[in-house]
């Protein structure tokens, strides 16, 4: 039941709270390397389980030939199959990934700053409130690029565009909330 729970409760607070999040190199490895890796081996262990149970038990085999044959049913798989590792890897993100963000925006952290140049400054979707912007910012140093949903005043943030602007706020083990921009 508490999985339940959580599958409802963590996007609601995600969308309540939508915490300004940096990631850092923890976050990017785990995210961006463990993760694929993870899911590909899962994926071919589910296969391999698949293959022996085939192999082994006629029953099941009968089943396997019954079930796929529909035509409609064998497109489906063999267009929806490839895409399984990316529902795996999909399920693990959100899975992971707000708990961590949600965790960090509640937690009091080391106090951080950096500077950045805010790039891009570009209107939130229609879902979120007027005042919305997503900003785009370069390290100057390692030249990647963060972006973040920030609720401030457009006009003010267009001007200070292609500038270098400090960036305030705690650090996490996973990446940065930000709580402050100054221009």
């Amino acid at each position: 039941m508490l999985p339940i729970l959580l599958c409802i409760i963590i996007p609601i607070l995600m969308d309540f709270t939508d915490p300004p999040f940096i990631t850092n190199e923890i976050y990017d490895v785990i995210f961006f390397i463990a993760f694929p890796i993870i899911c590909g081996a899962s994926f071919i262990y589910l296969n391999i389980l698949v293959f022996n149970k085939y192999r082994r038990c006629s029953k099941y085999r009968e089943h396997l030939k019954y079930s796929f044959s529909d035509t409609k049913t064998k497109l489906s798989l063999i267009f929806a199959y490839p895409l399984i590792p990316l529902l795996i890897y999909a399920s693990l993100y959100f899975l992971f990934s707000a708990p961590i963000k949600l965790w960090a925006y509640y937690t009091q952290g080391d106090y951080w700053y950096k500077e950045y140049i805010l790039t891009d400054v570009q209107k939130c979707g229609s879902d979120y409130e007027d005042n919305c912007t997503r900003l785009y910012f370069k390290d100057p140093k390692t030249n990647e690029t963060h972006d973040f949903r920030w609720y401030d005043d457009k006009s003010t943030i267009m001007n200070n565009k292609n500038d270098y602007v400090y960036i305030f706020g705690e650090a996490s083990l996973f990446g940065y909330i930000v709580r402050d921009l100054e221009r």
